[in-house]
C-alpha cells in the first residue's frame, strides 16, 4: 500500500542571491537544492551544519526544517519551519512558503495532530492553490479527507509496560506475521515497514467491531493503480504485551487485499506508523521480535523517514546510496534512478528480462534487468546478493528519488537487525 505524498521541494534563487558572505554561496545553495530534492537530508545536514555561521538564517531554518522532519524530530522542524517563516517575511516567493508548510503538515501528522493538520491542509488549499500543481492540489484534497475525519479521534498512544518478546509467523507469500488482538479477537497481520499507513480487510474490520468511516479516498497502490479506501479507528489493539490506542487503518475492501493468481489474502498490515512509535525493534533470524521498553542511544544516524518510508544509507562499490527499507519486500531491488546513473553497465553485465512486482493493488509487470551479483553494505555489516532486480523505468512513487529498496533477502543474512527509529539508527549483526 502506497499512499501519495508529493513533497516537491522547491528552492528558491531569492536564497541564492541574498549572499552575504565572502563564501560561495551560489554554489552551496544550489548542492542544498539539489540535495534536498533527492530527500539526501544526511549530505543536506552536513552541509548547514558546517556552514551554519556563513549561511543566511532563512536558509538554514528552512534547511533545518527539512532535515528535523528526515529525522524524525516533528516538534524541532515545525519550530525551524516557524523560525524560517518568522525571518523571511520580507521574502514574496509562495512556492517556497506552500512547500515547508506542506512539511509542516506532515510533521503535524507524524505528531498525530490530525485537527491541525487538517486546518493546515484547508489553509494551503485556500492560499495557494493558485500555485499548486494538478497532482498537488488532487493529492491535498484526497488526503485531506483523511485528516478531517480524524479530527476527533485521539493521538495514537503506545504504552510499554515491559520489554517484549514476540514470535513472528510467515504466511503464504513468506511474509512476517505479527499477532494482533483487537476486541478480543486475534488475528495474524503483515509486520511492514513499507506501509506508509496499517491496512485491514472490511470483513475483518466488520469482524473485530471496528466502525467504518465511509469517506472513500484514492490510494495509490505498488501496481500505479487506483483503489478505493475508507477508514477505521481501533481505540485499542495489543502487540504481546504492548497496548497501543488509537490506531488508524485503511479500509480495503477484501479483494484489493487478495491475489487469486496465489491464493494469498492479506487480513491486515501493521504499517510504519506504529512501528516508528515502538522507537525500537529487534528483529532475529528466527522470526523473533524484541521489542524494548527504552531504546538505546545510538550516536550516528544513517536511517531517515521520507515521509512515512524509511531510508537507510548502504553502500554499493565506492557510492554511498539511499536505499528505501522495506520488511514486507522478500527481494532487494535497484531502481530506475540507479539505473539511469550507471546505464553502461547494468546493460553490459545484466541480463534483460521482464520482471515482476506485487502488493496492495496487484501485480505489476515492467522491463529490468537482473545483476548476477551484487554486495551491499550498511555499517560495517556486508552481503552478497544474486540476481537482483533494477528497473529501467519508474514504478513506484521514489523510484526517481532513491537508488533502491532493501529487502529481506539482504536482512535475512544476519543473526539480528535492529531499527531504532527514536535515534534514525539501523544496525544489522
Amino acid at each position: 500500500m502506497k499512499i501519495i505524498f508529493t513533497l516537491f521541494i522547491c528552492v528558491s534563487s531569492v536564497f541564492v542571491s541574498a549572499q552575504k558572505e565572502p563564501f560561495n554561496e551560489e554554489k552551496c545553495y544550489k548542492s542544498l537544492a539539489h540535495l534536498a530534492s533527492k530527500k539526501d537530508y544526511f549530505e543536506v545536514k552536513e552541509i548547514i551544519t558546517k556552514y551554519k555561521s556563513k549561511i543566511d538564517p532563512e536558509v538554514y531554518f528552512y534547511y533545518l526544517g527539512l532535515v528535523e522532519n528526515g529525522f524524525s524530530h516533528f516538534k524541532e522542524s515545525n519550530e525551524a519551519i516557524e523560525s524560517f517563516l518568522v525571518g523571511s517575511g520580507q521574502m514574496n516567493n509562495d512556492s517556497l512558503f506552500k512547500e515547508i508548510l506542506m512539511i509542516k503538515q506532515l510533521n503535524l501528522i507524524s505528531l498525530f495532530e490530525y485537527e491541525e493538520a487538517s486546518n493546515l491542509n484547508q489553509y494551503i488549499l485556500e492560499n495557494f492553490n493558485n500555485i499548486c500543481t494538478p497532482v498537488e492540489l488532487d493529492d491535498l484534497l484526497n488526503t485531506g479527507k483523511i485528516w478531517k475525519a480524524l479530527e476527533n479521534s485521539g493521538k495514537q498512544k503506545i504504552t510499554h509496560s515491559n520489554d517484549a518478546r514476540i514470535q513472528l509467523t510467515r504466511d503464504k507469500a513468506n511474509l512476517a506475521n505479527i499477532p494482533v488482538t483487537i476486541s478480543d479477537k486475534k488475528k495474524n497481520f503483515v509486520f511492514d515497514t513499507g506501509a506508509n499507513f496499517s491496512v485491514i480487510q472490511r470483513s475483518v474490520a466488520l469482524e473485530m467491531n471496528l466502525e467504518i468511516m465511509p469517506i472513500q479516498f484514492d490510494v495509490s497502490a505498488i501496481t500505479g493503480a487506483t483503489v478505493k479506501s475508507d477508514l477505521a479507528v481501533a481505540k485499542e489493539l495489543f502487540i504481546g504485551g504492548i497496548k497501543c490506542e488509537n490506531v488508524v487503518f485503511l479500509v480495503f475492501d477484501d479483494a484489493d487485499l487478495t491475489f487469486s493468481e496465489a491464493d494469498y489474502s492479506i487480513q491486515g498490515i501493521i504499517g510504519f506508523p506504529v512501528i516508528r512509535n515502538l522507537d525500537e525493534i529487534h528483529l532475529n533470524s528466527k522470526d523473533e521480535l524484541f521489542i524494548p521498553k527504552i531504546a538505546q542511544e545510538f550516536p550516528v544516524s544513517n536511517l531517515i523517514i521520507n515521509g512515512f518510508v524509511p531510508v537507510v544509507q548502504v553502500i554499493k562499490d565506492s557510492d554511498t546510496l539511499n536505499f528505501t527499507f522495506d520488511t514486507g519486500a522478500a527481494e532487494t531491488s535497484l531502481n530506475s534512478s540507479y539505473y539511469s546513473k550507471y546505464k553502461k553497465k547494468i546493460e553490459r553485465k545484466g541480463k534483460k528480462q521482464l520482471l515482476k512486482s506485487g502488493g496492495a493493488g496487484g501485480i505489476v509487470e515492467y522491463e529490468g534487468y537482473l545483476l548476477p551479483q551484487v554486495t551491499l553494505s550498511v555499517g560495517t555489516s556486508k552481503a552478497k546478493l544474486v540476481n537482483m532486480q533494477v528497473r529501467k523505468d519508474v514504478v513506484g512513487e521514489t523510484d526517481g528519488l532513491f537508488e533502491g529498496n532493501l529487502g529481506q533477502d539482504f536482512i535475512k543474512q544476519f543473526e539480528t537487525m535492529v531499527i531504532s527509529f527514536k535515534y534514525s539508527h539501523i544496525l544489522f549483526k
